[in-house]
């Protein structure tokens, strides 16, 4: 089994995404050479560290029996221990192999991907490790010994999702999906997701479908093979093609669908009808009036392909803009309005931003993690039938989505 298996990935997927943790979108396994690495400093840092006064004397004695030779000097400094352990350039080279040499190897490896990485003497006269991660370098001491391989396993992880997210073309998707662990609840258990949808997912957030813009040969036919756009795209068919509209309403209808029933109250609420007493023919997705309290919100669905977070927020704005007319008629008759979204991607990346729409919503905080999750993997679902019947021409679902009557 290949690290491609596991995903179900071509050979020209981004390796990252085996890497990285499951809650970002990947498979939590990072390369066995850097684990490796991670244990050889692990393991000279806790020799050095240990409670035990004994066993930190001989830690001592041998680091420096190991590092005179290197060094070329007799009585190293702590100074210069830490700047043999942390892999600087010595005057000798180690002609054995001990604990402190692995250190210095694994430290001399991992500083190109973790830049920061290197030891140092405090003046508590205590032995520290510094380990760069995205907001601030992490110091470990004696204190806080038990969580360095922690820290040093998670700064790897980061280091391969930001080598990700570079990618202008496998790591769009993936600048949103890993925002949120909900957009990837499915990775561990799986839970309301079919096998189909697996196998599916992981190739649309990278991009590598077999579909005509997608696969990287020269002089093809990169149309549409059913509405003869010119770019056959994962986010062209998913969101764009014409032909699978109704799919698409589905998809969309679905969201509603799992807001209308984690909602505490439907009394005062209209599903995709116009606004009484409001001369207008906009329908939005979901509007609360409260004659009683003069109150009204309006929220609006929306499953935009997943190109980089912008696109959510463009996507975002785009519906409260759309509603502000709506809005501000309602204003003028004394009620006190709140426009909205719920902006979920076409490959199941939760927008951190739809929590304010969830409370506008009424849905209560305990239901709301189990709604998400219901409404990603539905999202996954239908976007991957979309898919199938775009290139098989069979329709993949036999119903549509019905909304709730209230």
């Amino acid at each position: 089994m290949t690290k491609y298996s596991i995903f179900n990935l071509p050979r020209r997927a981004s390796p990252e995404i085996v890497f990285i943790p499951t809650q970002q979108g990947g498979a939590n396994l990072p390369p066995l050479s850097e684990l490796a690495d991670v244990g050889s400093l692990v393991r000279a840092f806790k020799m050095l560290s240990c409670p035990d006064p004994a066993v930190q004397t001989i830690a001592e004695a041998s680091i420096r029996h190991s590092a005179a030779p290197v060094l070329q000097q007799r009585e190293p400094t702590y100074d210069q221990l830490c700047a043999y352990l942390s892999g600087d350039a010595t005057p000798n080279y180690s002609r054995a192999s001990t604990i402190w040499s692995a250190a210095r190897s694994a430290a001399r490896r991992l500083v190109n991907k973790l830049p920061g990485l290197r030891w140092s003497w405090t003046d508590s006269k205590r032995w520290s490790l510094t380990v760069p991660n995205q907001l601030k370098n992490t110091i470990i001491d004696a204190g806080s010994r038990k969580e360095l391989h922690h820290h040093l396993r998670r700064s790897i992880q980061q280091y391969h999702l930001e080598k990700l997210l570079t990618k202008p073309d496998q790591g769009k998707v993936f600048d949103v999906s890993s925002r949120n662990a909900e957009s990837n609840h499915f990775l561990q258990y799986g839970r309301h997701t079919r096998f189909c949808d697996w196998r599916f997912v992981h190739r649309a957030r990278l991009g590598v479908l077999p579909l005509r813009a997608c696969i990287r040969v020269a002089n093809i036919d990169r149309k549409c093979r059913v509405c003869g756009y010119p770019e056959e795209t994962t986010a062209h068919v998913l969101c764009h093609c014409m032909r699978h509209s109704r799919a698409s309403n589905n998809r969309h209808r679905s969201v509603i669908k799992h807001l209308v029933m984690a909602m505490q109250s439907t009394r005062n609420l209209r599903v995709e009808k116009t606004v009484p007493g409001v001369n207008s023919r906009d329908k939005p997705d979901l509007v609360i009036i409260n004659t009683s309290s003069k109150q009204a919100v309006i929220i609006d669905v929306a499953c935009p392909f997943e190109n980089r977070y912008e696109a959510l927020e463009r996507k975002r704005i785009e519906k409260v803009q759309k509603y502000l007319p709506l809005a501000e008629a309602l204003q003028q008759q004394g009620f006190e309005t709140v426009v909205d979204a719920v902006v979920v991607g076409s490959l199941g990346s939760w927008d951190p931003s739809n929590e304010s729409s969830m409370a506008l919503l009424g849905i209560p905080e305990k239901r709301r993690k189990t709604i998400k999750k219901l409404i990603i993997s539905d999202v996954i679902r239908w976007s991957r039938d979309i898919y199938v019947e775009h290139v098989s021409r069979a329709r993949q679902y036999k119903e549509d989505v019905v909304l709730p009557k209230l």
